[in-house]
């Protein structure tokens, strides 16, 4: 199924400290994930860890339609 993300901006922890990054947020459950970097690459980055760790074990295609 594919489904739709909230893609908003966030300070995430980093190894060294807070860096910029992005917090994605399924439209279908709310699960949100945080990854580092604020660039297309971290944006489906963000995709892939949110069909890796679904709540309900779906396998969705997650639309990251991101620019900068």
């Amino acid at each position: 199924m594919r489904v739709t993300v909230e893609i908003d901006h966030a300070d995430v922890e980093g190894d060294y400290g807070q860096v910029e990054g992005l917090c994605l947020v399924c439209a279908r459950c709310g699960h949100e994930v945080k990854v580092a970097g604020t660039t297309d690459v971290s944006a489906r980055r963000g995709a892939i860890m949110l069909r890796e760790e679904c709540p309900k074990g779906e396998s969705n295609f997650y639309d990251v339609d991101y620019w900068e």
